[in-house]
């Protein structure tokens, strides 16, 4: 039976393509709420020493890493591509299998896109992948919703970033839980 547990020593997470020129045109109903949901996986992520694989599409044409972000990214190598899936780029399939972990955290944009195909096929390469369908988003609210749906099809499970940090921290009262349940009390 395949497992659907998050665990912090088996885990990385994924942030794909939030740049200058892609995120000004996306859906206003997801903008700013996939930014801030991406800015706590990156802290949880930080927390439990997750390792942190970000990517940027072309970005002589789509600009850089937008600056909300940049904040929490300064040491973060930042991997170009021009495939649309990660994982067909040569150098970021290599840091993603060389961290030897079998679970793969998803955020970024678009998430038909991208996103999309950078997840079917680390589902296809045996990876187990979590979509955090709150820190993704697309130009049109049907691409994402019709997107977030395949990949769950495909494979990939598709939760609330605060279901995808509350799996990684497991229990209550400890100081972990103390740390990162703040950014959930807004």
């Amino acid at each position: 039976m395949a497992s659907f547990l998050l665990r912090p020593d088996e885990s990385m997470l994924l942030v794909i393509d939030v740049q200058e020129r892609l995120h000004k045109v996306m859906e206003s109903e997801m903008k700013d709420l996939s930014v801030k949901n991406t800015i706590i996986l990156l802290e949880v992520a930080r927390v439990y020493g997750i390792p942190l694989v970000l990517t940027e599409q072309y970005p002589r044409g789509l600009g850089k890493t937008i600056d909300a972000l940049e904040v929490y990214l300064r040491e973060t190598p930042h991997h170009e591509k021009l495939h649309f899936s990660c994982y067909r780029d040569d150098s970021i399939r290599s840091v993603l299998d060389a961290h030897t972990r079998n679970t793969v955290i998803v955020a970024g944009i678009e998430t038909h896109v991208c996103v999309l195909q950078t997840v079917l096929d680390l589902c296809e390469a045996g990876y187990r992948v979590f979509v955090a369908g709150d820190a993704v988003s697309s130009r049109r609210a049907s691409d994402r919703i019709m997107a977030l749906d395949l990949m769950a099809r495909a494979g990939a499970l598709v939760c609330s970033t605060e279901t995808i940090s509350f799996m990684l921290m497991e229990k209550a009262g400890t100081d972990t839980f103390k740390q990162l349940s703040v950014l959930f009390k807004e």
